[in-house]
C-alpha cells in the first residue's frame, strides 16, 4: 500500500497539478479575466428552473450516480430540478450534434475535448467564465482546463484526463516467454511488437485486435499515431500532421498486421475487443485504459464464484496495461485526452438559466462526485476537491499503476494557437475522409499508399497544402 501511495504522488507531480482546496458551489462572484480586469458574473436566480444534462455511461455507475447527485443537488437548491437524457457511447455524439443543430441542445453535455471546436463553430458552446466564479474555476487543474478551452476562452469543465493505449492477457504473454515487465518499464519498438503478436497468433486467437468499427477507427489512428510522432493534429507551427511521412508509416504498419493475419481484417466493435481477450481469442487489444484492470479482476472473481456473471467462455487471466510501440525512431509517447462537460445554448437559454446550469455542472465535476468516478476509472481527479475526497482502492496492481504514471508523463497537450475552425476541420477530415478510407485499408480493398494519397489530397483542399506537413515529423 505504501508503494501504491508513493506511485500516486509521483503521478500527481508528473501532471503538475496545481489548484485550490474544495469549496461548495455557491452564488457566483466576479471573474478576473486574462487582462486582470474584473468581469461581472451573472448570478443564479431563485426562480424555479430545470437543467437538462445529456450523458453517456462515463463509468459503469455514472448514470445511476447522476440521478443520486441530481436529487442531492435539488435538496441544496429546491428551486432547481435536473432532467437527465441517457445515451450510449454509440449514439451520444450523433444525437448531441443533431440536437445542437436544431437549436435544442441540452444545457450540459459530455464531450471529448477533440469535439469542442465543432460546438464552438456552431455557436452553441458557452464561455463559462461569465457564469462561474473565479474561485470555483480555480479548483480545476489548469492543464486539464486548457483542453476544454479554445483561443483563450473556457467552454467547459474537465471530468478526467485519460490515457489510451493497449492492454493484454498478461498470463498468456508470460507463458509465451514474453517479458511483460520490461515492455511496461522500457517500452518497445514496432518490430518488437510485431514479433510478440506473431507469437500470440494461433488458430482462433489473434495476436492483436483493435476496436475499429465505424467511428471508433479514429481511436486506432490516434493511439498508434502517438508512437509514430502523430500525437496531435497540428505541429507547434500549426501545420496539419496527417499528411506527413509518419502517417504513411502508420498506415503501412496496419496494412502489414492485417495482411499477416496477426490482426483481423474487418471492423471490430468497441464492446468486442476486451471480450475477445478474455475469451482467449486475442492476446493484446486496444483501445485500453488502466481501468480495465478492474474488469479483469471482477471477471476472475465471477469465474471463481461460478455465479454465472462472468463473460461467457472467458478464462482467468491477469491484465497488463502496455505502452504503444514506437516507429521511425520516434520518441515514446502516449495518446491522452480530456473528456468533460460543456454548457450549451439552445433557443430557450437565458443568462440567469446558464448561471444555474454552471452551478450544477460544477457540482457534479468536483468533490466526492468526481472522486467516485475516478475510482471507477482508475484515474486521478483533475481538481483539488476531487483529490481531497479520493480514497484509493485496495489491491491495485503496482506495475500497471507505474506504467500508467509513465504514460501520463508522455502525453503531449495540443499546441497553442489552434483555432476552433482548425479543430472542427480536423475532426471533419477524420470523420468524413480518413475513417472511411481506413476501413477500406483494413478490409484489403485499398493499399496504405492509396489511402495516404487520398488523405493528402483531401487535407490540401481543407487546409491548403502550405498548412500541411510534407516529409517527416521529428
Amino acid at each position: 500500500m505504501k508503494k501504491i501511495t508513493a506511485l500516486l504522488l509521483v503521478l500527481v507531480m508528473v501532471l503538475g497539478l496545481v489548484a485550490c482546496g474544495e469549496k461548495t458551489p455557491e452564488t457566483t462572484k466576479p471573474q478576473t479575466g486574462n487582462n486582470g480586469e474584473t468581469t461581472p458574473v451573472v448570478e443564479p436566480s431563485n426562480e424555479p428552473d430545470t437543467i437538462v444534462i445529456m450523458a453517456p455511461p462515463v463509468t459503469g455507475e455514472y448514470l445511476n450516480n447522476l440521478k443520486v447527485w441530481a436529487a442531492d443537488f435539488n435538496k441544496l437548491y429546491p428551486h432547481l430540478t435536473v432532467e437527465i437524457i441517457e445515451t450510449s457511447w454509440g449514439d451520444h455524439s450523433d444525437k448531441l450534434s443533431t440536437m445542437a443543430q436544431a437549436g435544442e441542445a441540452p444545457d450540459i453535455a459530455e464531450i471529448s475535448s477533440g469535439a469542442l471546436g465543432t460546438y464552438v463553430e456552431m455557436g452553441v458552446a458557452i464561455d463559462i467564465a461569465k457564469y462561474m466564479s473565479a474561485d470555483r474555476l480555480a479548483d480545476y487543474d489548469a492543464n486539464a482546463v486548457e483542453y476544454m478551452s479554445l483561443e483563450g476562452t473556457t467552454y467547459g469543465l474537465p471530468l478526467y484526463l485519460t490515457i489510451q493505449s493497449i492492454g493484454a492477457n498478461k498470463t498468456l504473454m508470460e507463458e509465451l516467454g514474453i517479458d511483460v515487465a520490461k515492455i511496461q518499464n522500457e517500452g518497445w519498438t514496432y518490430e518488437e511488437f510485431l514479433d510478440v503478436i506473431a507469437k500470440g497468433t494461433d488458430g482462433n486467437r489473434f495476436g492483436f485486435v483493435f476496436a475499429n468499427a465505424g467511428v471508433t477507427a479514429s481511436d486506432m489512428l490516434n493511439i498508434f499515431g502517438a508512437g509514430v510522432g502523430l500525437s496531435n493534429n497540428f505541429t507547434a507551427d500549426l501545420k496539419y500532421t496527417f499528411t506527413s511521412e509518419n502517417m504513411l508509416t502508420l498506415l503501412t504498419a496496419i496494412e502489414e498486421m492485417t495482411k499477416s493475419g496477426y490482426m483481423p481484417n474487418y471492423g471490430v466493435e468497441a464492446g468486442q475487443r476486451m471480450v475477445m481477450c478474455q475469451t482467449g481469442n486475442a492476446m493484446i487489444f486496444g483501445k485500453a485504459m488502466p481501468l480495465f484492470e478492474s474488469n479483469f479482476n471482477k471477471n476472475n472473481a465471477a469465474l471463481e464464484a461460478n455465479d454465472g456473471t462472468a463473460v461467457e467462455n472467458s478464462l482467468p487471466m491477469e491484465y497488463a496495461f502496455l505502452p504503444v510501440p514506437t516507429m521511425m525512431g520516434c520518441a515514446e509517447s502516449c495518446y491522452g485526452t480530456v473528456d468533460g462537460l460543456i454548457a450549451m445554448r439552445n433557443k430557450n437559454t437565458t443568462d440567469e438559466h446558464l448561471a444555474n446550469v454552471l452551478l450544477f455542472m460544477d457540482y457534479i465535476c468536483s468533490g466526492d462526485r468526481i472522486a467516485s468516478c475516478m475510482n471507477e476509472l482508475y484515474l486521478d481527479p483533475v481538481c483539488q476537491s476531487g483529490r481531497d475526497a479520493l480514497v484509493l482502492q485496495e489491491g491495485r496492481d503496482e506495475q500497471n499503476l507505474a506504467t500508467a504514471g509513465r504514460c501520463i508523463a508522455m502525453v503531449e497537450a495540443p499546441p497553442a494557437g489552434v483555432t476552433a475552425e482548425m479543430t472542427a476541420t480536423a475532426k471533419k477530415m477524420m470523420d468524413e475522409h480518413i475513417v472511411p478510407k481506413f476501413q477500406l485499408l483494413l478490409a484489403g480493398e485499398a493499399t496504405a499508399q492509396e489511402v495516404y494519397e487520398y488523405i493528402c489530397e483531401a487535407a490540401y483542399d481543407a487546409f491548403g497544402a502550405e498548412n500541411c506537413v510534407s516529409g517527416k515529423i521529428g
